[in-house]
């Protein structure tokens, strides 16, 4: 996410100031006349937050942390210092200075990045982290502005335009037109300077007043404009909207929203909220996640790790809230002749739920595990397997039960060319509802529901077996093995390229990412769980992540 971005976003940090600066000698910029986005995000819901030090230094300081470093290795920063828009930035700079004979130091432009400054993200439709806000102090812009101003105003061609004042201000509103049509909004107050991707997170659209065009602007992102000017609080908006403290010393944090990181699936997650990375320059770093307390302490601590099978690349445990499911399950009988009553069927449902993917089966075919209040009759198993029978529209499903373990088996099958092979050549999706006891099982890949029904019969091996601190005490929220987690990842994205069709991809993705997949499998497994209990209080708290080594794969 934040290393996707830095490389555009330190481009823009002297670009920007330097437009500021320049906007504030002319003596009257024509008026802005748009257009502005049709889109715009809430500029008071941020998706991701990235607050920095000196956000030049983040890159090298990301990497100082060991799966960082050889993960991503040093080629992120010599990408991000090869960047051609801010080697064309730096050349323009230095011929200036050549040109006009100004004294105009090396150091100096890469002390404009060494400022303290907050970069706030917002998703496009797409999912992307595209649209952003920037707050940055220019104490050391303003020198390198001083010395270049007289001579960038005479050589530079600037398109800027005004927006009006910020409401309730003198600030300026500077509009820059860069690229095919898109426009920057640019406002600087003292030594901060906030600029805006998208005009309309601040621009409700073109009205009238006296005979001359102005651009209403929305109350709430004036508010928040005005406090990021201002800047006199603890903490800006964006932080205070992910509950965060005032980031003290030397350090970098990258907050990632559950929006982003669920990627629309956030229901799926509703107890986490938010995760954070907080780091410095000697390789120290921490993680957190922000729950909801009401979330987690209502789905209480039952465990499942005990049902999974061993041999999972990944798997989570976290609250679920079941009536979400309500709501789905209407519009799902609005089309179905055998009706599900929405009430009594999440009522069958308590507790966290778990999602696990494994190395020999795809990762579209994840198994999911879940609690059911009380264990199953026959008619109630009835009920389930005719529901994921009319879900998955499979052909001919089969039955099975066995008294001795308690457990009961429905197996589909759906043509699709996402599925394995037959002997016939066609391709099909075997998807699979095991419930063993007070337990529901199901993947699209029967394999996986067969291997968690052999866990409850004492034929294959469980994933707590891999440690004995998997107890329900010391439950954790996610496991990972990364030599497993690598293999999945590899075979997915090599079945997504084949060699006769995606030659060139298919090359780079050997050459490159093959050796960071290999370096990705020789960490350890690893467990990540709280380092304390959820508090007993509802609301918004951060809670620090405990990762331990697993003893065994």
């Amino acid at each position: 996410m934040a290393t996707f971005k830095i490389k555009k976003i330190l481009f823009w940090f002297l670009l920007i100031g330097g437009f500021v600066a320049l906007g504030n000698v002319m003596l009257r910029p024509p008026p802005f006349s748009g257009p502005i986005g049709k889109r715009a995000p809430n500029i008071y819901l941020p998706d991701a937050l990235i607050r920095s030090h000196s956000l030049s230094k983040l890159p090298p300081d990301l990497l100082r942390i060991p799966l960082a470093h050889d993960v991503l290795t040093e080629d992120f920063v010599t990408y991000y210092e090869q960047n051609e828009n801010r080697l064309a930035l730096s050349g323009t700079l230095r011929r200036i200075a050549f040109e006009h004979k100004l004294n105009f130091p090396e150091r100096m432009l890469e002390s404009v990045f060494d400022e303290p400054s907050e970069v706030a993200l917002w998703r496009d439709d797409a999912g992307r982290l595209k649209d952003f806000v920037i707050v940055l102090s220019r104490n050391h812009l303003a020198r390198a502005i001083q010395i270049l101003l007289p001579a960038a105003v005479k050589t530079a061609d600037i398109q800027l335009s005004s927006a009006g004042k910020l409401d309730g201000t003198d600030v300026e509103i500077l509009a820059l037109e860069y690229g095919l049509g898109h426009h920057l909004l640019l406002l600087s107050k003292g030594d901060r300077i906030v600029a805006l991707s998208n005009p309309a997170m601040l621009l409700a659209g073109k009205g009238k007043e006296g005979g001359n065009a102005r651009w209403p602007q929305l109350d709430k992102a004036v508010e928040i404009v005005r406090e990021l000017l201002e800047g006199g609080g603890s903490v800006s908006p964006f932080a205070r909207h992910f509950f965060l403290e005032p980031l003290l010393g030397q350090k970098h944090e990258l907050t990632l929203g559950a929006r982003a990181f669920a990627l629309n699936y956030e229901s799926f997650v509703p107890g986490l909220e938010a995760l954070n990375l907080t780091f410095d320059d000697q390789g120290k770093w921490q993680s957190a996640a922000l729950l909801d307390s009401t979330a987690w302490r209502n789905n209480g601590n039952r465990n499942l790790w005990a049902a999974l099978p061993h041999g999972a690349g990944f798997c989570a445990v976290l609250p679920v809230d079941w009536a979400q499911m309500a709501s789905v399950l209407k519009k799902f009988n609005a089309r179905q002749e055998q009706q599900t009553d929405p009430k009594e069927f999440t009522a069958s449902f308590s507790g966290p739920a778990a999602v696990c993917w494994y190395e020999d089966s795809r990762l579209y075919t994840p198994l999911f595990a879940a609690h059911l209040s009380v264990g199953a009759n026959e008619k109630k198993v009835q009920e389930f397997f005719d529901l994921v029978a009319q879900a998955t529209k499979a052909e001919g499903g089969e039955t099975s039960t066995s008294a001795k373990n308690g457990s009961a088996l429905w197996q589909g099958e759906i043509a699709s060319r996402f599925g394995s092979p037959d002997d016939d050549g066609k391709r099909h999706l075997k998807p699979a509802m095991a419930i063993q006891r007070n337990i529901v099982f199901f993947s699209p890949d029967t394999t996986l529901v067969e291997n968690a029904l052999a866990v409850a019969a004492k034929r294959y091996p469980a994933l707590s077996d891999t440690d004995s601190s998997h107890a329900t005490k010391d439950a954790p929220l996610v496991f990972v093995d990364p030599d497993a987690l690598a293999s999945l990842l590899r075979e997915e994205i090599f079945t997504a390229l084949p060699r006769d069709e995606e030659a060139l991809f298919r090359n780079a993705a050997e050459a490159y990412l093959v050796p960071r997949l290999e370096a990705l499998a020789r960490y350890p497994a690893q467990r990540i769980g709280l380092s304390k209990k959820v508090h007993s209080s509802s609301g918004s708290i951060w809670y620090p992540l405990e990762w331990k080594e697993n003893a065994t794969r």
